[in-house]
C-alpha cells in the first residue's frame, strides 16, 4: 500500500528491509520479498509520474568525451527508467564474466552459473519473449546472437494493484535519501526529505539502495563524505570504473548471398564476434546490428560500389539481369567499454534543490574502446570479402587510425554501469558478491552500478538476475535471524 511521506515514522520499527529506488531492481525486489511474507518499505525520490522537480535532481556536468546530457538519461519516478526504455534484452555472455585478454579488469568476482538460476524469474518480471540460441556463422569468427525484442513491461503499470493493495509492502513516493547512519559496522538508520524540506528517519534490519547507476555512486559519495569515510572507509574505488555502451552507425554492407546472414529472411540481424575472435584480435565485446535497407537504398548502395569498383559492378549487374536478389545493410553497433579507474562519478560543488552535490561525470573512451569497434567491423568484412559474401563499407570516421569517435547522434546507451564495482575485496570494490558494502553488515547496492564489466548487452536484464538473487540472500538472512 501507499503511505504518505509524514507516516513514515509509524512504519518504519517493522520494516524488514527498506529499499531505496523504485526503478527495475527495486521494485522487482520489493515485490519478490513482499510476496514471500517480509515486511517491505520501499521509498522512491520522485513522483508517481513524470515532474520537473524530481528530474531537475539529475542535472549534472559531463567532463571528457561528448555525452548525452544528464538531465535526461535517465527517468527519476515510480518505475525509473523502465517508463520508456526499449525492451531490448539478453543476458551478458558466459565470457563476459571472465578476465578478456585486451582488458583483465573485465572479470567478475562471480561468474555466470550463479545468475542462470534467476534468468526464468527475471524473464517474467521484465514480460520477456524466448529467443533462439546462438548460432556460430562459419569460418567468420562471429555469431548471430539474438535480442528478445518484445512489448517493453513499465513496472508501475505491471505491479500496479500489489504495489497500492500488498499488506506487506508499503511504497512512500516523494523520499529522497538525504543522509546513513552508522555505528559498529550497521547502518542504524537512514534520513529521506521531501521537496518541502520534511525529513523522516527509517530503522530497518536491511537497507538496499537501487537508485541506478549514476544515483547510487553519488548518494553513496555523499553519505560517506557526512560520516566522515565510516560508511565506506576504504572508498578508493567508489565512483570509479564507470562505464556506458558507446553507440553508432558504423557503416554499410552489400550482401551477394544474404542467407549466410539471414538478411534475406530478417530485416534485423545482430551479430557478435566469438570468444576465440574477441582473444585473438585483443578485442572487448561487440554487438552489430545489421538493418536491411529498402530496394532504392540498396541500388544506390550498389551504384557508389560500382563507382569504386568497376570489375566487381559488372558481376553485381550480370547478377541482378539474372534476378538475383542483393540486400544492402546499414550497420550500427553497441560495444563493450573498458572498465577504467579513471572513469568515474564526482560530487559537484553545486548543490540540487535537495542539497545533495550533483554528479560530476568523468568519461573518456580508450584506445581499446576505439579498437574493438574498428576490429570488429574489420572481422565482418573481411568475412563478406574472402567467402565472396558482400562488402563492407566503413563509416568515414572509422576509416582513418586513430580513430576519431562521432561527436554527434546516438553517441550511447544510456546504459550507466559501475561507480560500485563487485569485488572480492573491499581494496578492489565497493561491493562483495552478495552485494553487501564491505563495511556494513546490513546495507546492499543493487542495480547495474555493482557490474564489474559490460559486455554489449543491455543490462536492464543482468541487473534484475542480481537483484532476484540478492532477494534469496536477504531471505536467507531474515530467515536465520528471525
Amino acid at each position: 500500500m501507499y503511505i504518505a511521506f509524514e507516516d513514515i515514522g509509524e512504519y518504519s520499527d517493522a520494516v524488514d528491509v527498506c529499499i531505496i529506488g523504485a526503478g527495475a531492481a527495486g521494485i522487482s525486489m520489493a515485490i519478490t520479498l513482499a510476496e514471500r511474507g517480509h515486511r517491505v518499505l520501499l521509498c522512491e525520490g520522485g513522483d508517481a509520474d513524470y515532474s520537473d522537480r524530481s528530474q531537475e535532481c539529475y542535472r549534472g556536468e559531463v567532463v571528457g568525451d561528448p555525452y548525452i546530457p544528464l538531465y535526461g538519461a535517465r527517468l527519476r519516478h515510480l518505475g525509473g527508467s523502465t517508463n520508456h526504455w526499449g525492451g531490448v534484452c539478453r543476458p551478458l555472455d558466459r565470457y563476459d564474466y571472465t578476465a578478456k585478454r585486451a582488458a583483465s579488469e573485465t572479470a567478475w568476482p562471480i561468474d555466470r552459473n550463479a545468475l542462470s538460476p534467476y534468468y526464468r524469474a527475471a524473464a517474467s518480471v521484465l514480460d520477456l519473449a524466448p529467443t533462439p540460441a546462438d548460432q556460430p556463422v562459419t569460418d567468420s569468427g562471429l555469431k548471430r546472437i539474438y535480442f528478445s525484442l518484445g512489448h517493453p513491461t513499465r513496472l508501475k503499470e505491471k505491479y500496479a494493484t500489489t504495489l497500492s493493495e500488498s499488506t506487506t509492502l508499503q511504497c512512500c513516493l516523494t523520499a529522497n535519501l538525504a543522509a546513513l547512519e552508522t555505528l559498529d559496522g550497521k547502518v542504524t538508520g537512514a534520513t529521506f526529505k521531501n521537496y518541502q524540506g520534511d525529513y523522516r528517519k527509517v530503522q530497518a534490519r536491511y537497507f538496499v539502495l537501487a537508485c541506478g547507476g549514476i544515483e547510487n555512486s553519488r548518494l553513496l559519495l555523499w553519505c560517506n563524505q557526512q560520516t566522515q569515510g565510516q560508511l565506506i572507509p576504504q572508498a578508493a574505488t567508489l565512483g570509479r570504473y564507470w562505464m556506458e555502451h558507446p553507440h553508432a552507425t558504423v557503416g554499410k554492407a552489400l550482401l551477394f548471398e544474404p542467407s549466410a546472414l539471414g538478411l534475406d529472411e530478417n530485416y534485423n540481424v545482430f551479430l557478435s564476434p566469438t570468444a576465440h575472435s574477441i582473444n585473438s584480435r585483443q578485442i572487448l565485446n561487440c554487438g552489430l546490428r545489421l538493418h536491411r535497407m529498402n530496394p532504392e537504398a540498396t541500388q544506390e548502395l550498389i551504384d557508389e560500389l560500382a563507382d569504386q569498383a568497376p570489375t566487381l559492378a559488372g558481376r553485381l549487374r550480370v547478377w541482378q539481369a539474372q534476378g538475383r536478389v542483393i540486400h544492402g545493410a546499414v550497420l550500427r553497433a553497441a560495444w563493450e567499454q573498458e572498465p577504467r579507474f579513471d572513469n568515474r562519478i564526482e560530487l559537484s560543488e553545486e548543490t540540487d534543490e535537495l542539497g545533495v552535490p550533483r554528479s560530476r561525470l568523468v568519461w573518456k573512451q580508450s584506445e581499446l574502446d576505439r579498437h574493438t569497434i574498428r576490429e570488429s567491423m574489420l572481422l565482418l568484412g573481411e568475412y563478406l570479402r574472402d567467402n565472396e559474401i558482400g562488402r563492407l563499407q566503413l563509416a568515414d570516421w572509422l576509416v582513418d587510425t586513430p580513430v576519431e569517435l562521432p561527436t554527434e547522434g546516438e553517441l550511447a546507451g544510456r546504459h550507466h554501469m559501475g561507480g560500485t564495482r563487485m569485488s572480492l575485496d573491499a581494496e578492489q570494490g565497493i561491493v562483495n558478491t552478495d552485494c553487501r558494502l564491505f563495511a556494513q553488515d546490513n546495507f546492499y547496492v543493487a542495480g547495474s552500478s555493482v557490474f564489474a564489466s559490460a559486455g554489449h548487452a543491455n543490462p536492464t536484464l543482468t541487473l534484475v538476475q542480481l537483484a532476484l538473487r540478492l532477494c534469496d540472500h536477504l531471505e536467507s538472512r531474515l530467515t536465520q535471524n528471525t
